[in-house]
């Protein structure tokens, strides 16, 4: 068969050889030779995201490098690993079990990740991590992963414990719903996890209004109530969540939100009434129309209803303290907090 070499055609033929290549394909590609590495780093396409995946099954472990493209996440290259006692070195390449020495399974990872960063021209030191199952936070090291993704059952494990006091750079948090039934408990060792995205919120929604020291929160299936809501605005008036900027969770469909109570309390603010519990806050009803200018990374991981950040109809409320001003959106199916920077 006569070969042709990619180097001999122009980049706009390149480009579009790259992306009928999997990522797989271009990735043994890459490591064919020099001239081939930058060709396809001069040509590939752009992606948002190059982690490592890591899924667990009795003593077995797979890592997986993967990129994000638009959203649709594609494995690049697998590693398979064999558990040889309790401590990470004991974690071998399961092809090479006859005793060779090899080097530790975490510095495996990691130079293959980077390898895949440097491929498709991302930085490393961005490192996402999903932990389908079981947190093996030792994979990486310390301060070293900025975005995580585990499951809520793991959330409640002594393991996140130690993920989190080891991994203080981390900048996103997403908690993914399991299809197992989850305890939840008041477990604060991330509560200051800038951003937090959890997909099964429930009973958790009371922690992140009343102790969430981040800045934004996507917070989904909650089960709202009043109580926790007037709480939370108590807490900002006294200037005791300095650092939020924004929370909009979504109550489950499997509970009822008395939202009403919430609204009672902002309408007699907005009177000026006395003895109100935000008695630290004033509420005003805005007549124009404004759109929040929305722009955390969330906006990356979820897809808005394109009315989310229309504050028309929303309360305006503005700290005495320091008068700082947030627009408060509410419904028995939503609870939105918007702190106007």
């Amino acid at each position: 068969m006569h070969q042709i070499p990619l180097q001999s055609f122009p980049d706009v033929v390149n480009q579009e050889i790259l992306r009928i290549m999997t990522p797989s394909e271009i990735f043994l590609a890459s490591m064919t030779s020099e001239k081939t590495m930058k060709l396809i780093k001069r040509n590939i396409y752009k992606v948002d995201e190059v982690g490592v995946k890591i899924s667990t099954q009795g003593g077995e472990i797979r890592a997986a490098v993967y990129i994000k493209v638009k959203g649709k996440t594609l494995n690049v290259v697998g590693m398979d690993f064999e558990e040889k006692g309790q401590v990470l070195d004991g974690f071998v390449d399961w092809k090479v079990i006859n005793g060779y020495q090899w080097i530790s399974t975490r510095h495996q990872i990691q130079s293959i990740h980077s390898f895949v960063c440097d491929i498709f021209n991302i930085d490393a030191s961005n490192l996402s991590v999903k932990f389908s199952s079981d947190i093996c936070h030792s994979f990486f090291d310390i301060g070293t992963i900025k975005k995580c993704t585990i499951t809520d059952v793991e959330l409640e494990s002594s393991k996140s414990i130690e993920l989190f006091n080891e991994q203080e750079n981390m900048n996103l948090l997403i908690v993914e719903r399991s299809r197992e039934v989850v305890e939840c408990g008041n477990k604060d060792y991330y509560q200051d996890v800038p951003t937090v995205i959890h997909r099964n919120t429930q009973t958790r929604v009371n922690w992140f209004l009343t102790r969430f020291q981040g800045q934004h929160g996507l917070l989904e299936n909650c089960f709202l109530t009043g109580f926790y809501v007037k709480a939370f605005l108590k807490f900002w008036s006294e200037n005791k969540m300095s650092n939020l900027v924004s929370i909009i969770a979504y109550q489950s469909v499997e509970r009822l939100f008395d939202y009403e109570k919430v609204l009672q309390v902002l309408e007699e603010r907005v009177r000026s009434s006395e003895g109100n519990i935000l008695k630290a806050l004033r509420v005003e009803k805005p007549s124009k129309k404004r759109i929040y200018p929305y722009k955390s990374i969330i906006a990356q991981e979820h897809q808005f209803e394109a009315d989310t950040f229309d504050c028309d109809g929303g309360y305006d409320v503005v700290r005495n303290s320091d008068g700082k001003r947030a627009t408060i959106k509410i419904s028995r199916d939503y609870f939105m907090f918007f702190f106007w920077l």
